[in-house]
């Protein structure tokens, strides 16, 4: 059991961390949300499919980012640490890193505001890459759903003025160039 278990955490445990990062923005929140999730999946190790760790893992992950918001917000001590995205410029000039650092902060904030299931939905999919089938298990929807909540997930991102500013401003192109999150997206995994 417990180099299997090794092993999931290996292969997992990367995915857990990026997900809690990116819904809480602070990195020691992100830890701890890993960590917790971790005991969790080593006491329920024998009651997990093995065939579904990763839909499991991704909806224990999400449900203790949840609580961990709810506690903030009730004992009213939210912190805004911040992601530290990694930048290098290379040839860009400052001007333009300091526009794609903006679009990369206005990014992350418009995903941080999207209510769920919007927002995990699209840190799943189009952030971690996770497939339809593995969505559906970790949130708990048929296909169908996660399908019309990552429409409408994106939409609303499309629709977010300050994040097409952003864009615009990285790409100097008119704010219809907003097409997908994944045109974002690509900009910020570089």
């Amino acid at each position: 059991m417990n180099s299997e278990y090794t092993r999931a955490v290996e292969q997992y445990g990367q995915k857990v961390y990026a997900f809690a990062c990116y819904s809480l923005r602070s990195r020691q929140d992100a830890d701890d949300v890993t960590q917790e999730v971790l005991v969790k999946l080593w006491q329920h190790w024998r009651r997990v499919d093995p065939d579904k760790i990763m839909a499991w893992l991704m909806r224990v992950t999400r449900n203790a980012v949840v609580d961990h918001i709810r506690k903030q917000q009730l004992a009213e001590s939210r912190r805004d640490d911040r992601i530290e995205p990694d930048t290098r410029p290379g040839r860009e000039d400052e001007s333009e890193a300091r526009d794609r650092e903006r679009l990369r902060e206005v990014l992350l904030e418009s995903i941080q505001a999207l209510d769920e299931p919007f927002r995990s939905l699209l840190i799943m999919r189009d952030i971690q890459g996770m497939s339809y089938a593995d969505m559906q298990g970790a949130l708990e929807m048929s296909e169908s759903q996660v399908k019309v909540y990552l429409h409408r997930g994106r939409r609303k991102l499309r629709e977010d003025e300050d994040l097409r500013r952003a864009f615009g401003s990285v790409h100097g192109t008119a704010e219809e160039n907003l097409v997908t999150l994944e045109s974002a997206r690509a900009e910020n995994s570089g």
